[in-house]
């Protein structure tokens, strides 16, 4: 394929950007000249500021004043693509690709979908979120394989890890160092506290394993009250950006937590892990391979609102010991 200028669409969330790497990594495979432009929330500098990948970054904030709106408006408008993929599909993901000059727009089939000049349709059964999302690549000719998700990390994200490692010798030499992510902004998407403190109890005294609690902006306390409740000595990560959370999870053998952002990092480092879903599909949301295992809630797609609260310790304990570890 010629060398082509390619807009990709993903506004946000964090996961769901990390989720979109892999059609950006298959769009270079296909020709190392095509010039790729992705357009997100602010945000996205986080998983996307190092990706060496990319010709442009463009990002916008909901705190915009008017005139900085208009301004990236008239910068979408002013730089023809080829091809613009609209991943999001929600209004204001509309509004740039409506603005985009490119004889080629695609998106998934929606009401929105004359807007746009080729829709797509999801397919009738729940896939891998990245497998959907080359569906858009596949119907522009490109042919997507590698599912990895990109992250590239500066060597000092390394600095923070290393130095917890070295301050707490238990844990660097530890051969199964397991963490645990048991927060989420959604209630209805987290695990029973009590069940992930049997979790850490149990891997300690059984497996030998060291067990770290990692917590994301806001949810220190909320960790914290979680250790407190073990019987057994277990640590609390340290404080970290976003690509020294990445990092860490790089240097830790075990993944377990709720579907969250944390878990894209986990897959994203190639940390065997192990999510756990309640109204959100696992097949959708997690890669489903020997390294990398996901629990669904027996009440999804039974019950309207579907908690995890089947899940038990017993099930999550059985899972584990079926993923394959470093």
């Amino acid at each position: 394929m010629k060398p082509q200028r390619i807009l990709l669409i993903q506004l946000r969330q964090l996961g769901d950007i990390l989720l979109t790497t892999p059609c950006v990594a298959a769009i270079k495979e296909d020709n190392p000249a095509h010039e790729i432009v992705f357009l997100c929330h602010e945000m996205g500098k986080r998983v996307l500021g190092d990706n060496a990948l990319l010709t442009e970054l463009w990002t916008y904030r909901e705190t915009d004043s008017l005139w900085a709106q208009l301004q990236l408006l008239r910068r979408i408008r002013e730089q023809p693509f080829d091809i613009v993929f609209d991943f999001m599909n929600n209004p204001r993901s509309l509004l740039f690709s409506c603005v985009a000059r490119s004889p080629k727009k695609i998106a998934f089939t929606s009401k929105r979908s004359w807007f746009y000049t080729e829709t797509i349709s999801k397919t009738p059964y729940q896939n891998y979120i990245v497998r959907e999302k080359f569906l858009l690549l596949e119907a522009a000719g490109f042919h997507p394989e590698q599912e990895d998700l990109l992250l590239p990390l500066p060597t000092q994200a390394f600095a923070c890890v290393d130095t917890f490692l070295q301050e707490n010798p238990v844990l660097q030499q530890s051969s199964m160092r397991v963490v645990l992510s048991p927060t989420h902004r959604r209630p209805a998407r987290k695990w029973d506290p009590a069940r992930y403190v049997a979790l850490a109890e149990r891997l300690t005294t059984e497996w030998g394993a060291t067990v770290i609690w990692v917590w994301g902006p806001g949810e220190k306390e909320e960790v914290e009250a979680l250790q407190a409740q073990c019987k057994v000595k277990t640590w609390l990560s340290p404080p970290t950006s976003f690509p020294e959370l990445a990092a860490f999870l790089k240097r830790m053998h075990l993944f377990v937590g709720n579907s969250n952002g944390i878990s894209h990092l986990a897959v994203a480092m190639n940390t065997p892990s192990l999510q756990l879903h309640g109204p959100t599909s696992a097949r959708s949301w997690c890669p489903l391979t020997g390294r990398h295992k996901a629990l669904q809630s027996p009440e999804f797609g039974v019950q309207p609102h579907a908690t995890l609260d089947p899940i038990s310790v017993e099930l999550v304990w059985e899972t584990l010991a079926g993923v394959e570890k470093s």
